[in-house]
């Protein structure tokens, strides 16, 4: 493998921590990552992704889901204010890449938190394996 010039960075002292668009609480909404800034190598592609929700983001991970260009998760729900997930993508020659990604949750009357969303993940899409929760509520994507 070779070190890919286009990533290679003088390091910062802190991570850029990117956005994704705000959502109403009972919002259930995809939020996705073009993967091609991810490979490098012909032929490199994203082959698994782990979605880290904490519990205390209110947040509810409904499915995550990988295609040959976007990695893209569901959410639901949502405590009010700005929320921070982790998405870790792996690629096939082993690189790992770990994004903290910040929400806005906007509160909103009429909240329908405890209705379970039916929004499909995409067409053609792997799905990541079954959520498992752990003890503490999260719910970990091997």
């Amino acid at each position: 493998m070779m070190p890919c010039s286009a990533r290679s960075l003088y390091p910062s002292k802190e991570a850029i921590i990117q956005g994704f668009p705000s959502k109403n609480r009972g919002d259930a909404l995809d939020y996705s990552l073009y993967l091609s800034p991810f490979c490098c190598e012909p032929g490199e592609m994203v082959i698994r992704l782990t979605v880290d929700v904490p519990q205390e983001t209110g947040l509810k991970l409904l499915w995550s889901a990988l295609s040959n260009t976007l990695a893209t998760i569901g959410l639901q729900g949502g405590t009010p204010g700005t929320q921070s997930i982790t998405m870790t993508l792996e690629t096939s020659t082993g690189r790992r890449y770990v994004r903290t990604l910040r929400i806005t949750v906007l509160d909103d009357a009429g909240s329908v938190d405890a209705v379970q969303a039916s929004l499909p993940p995409p067409d053609h899409a792997a799905i990541q394996p079954d959520n498992l929760t752990l003890p503490d509520g999260r719910i970990l994507t091997l």
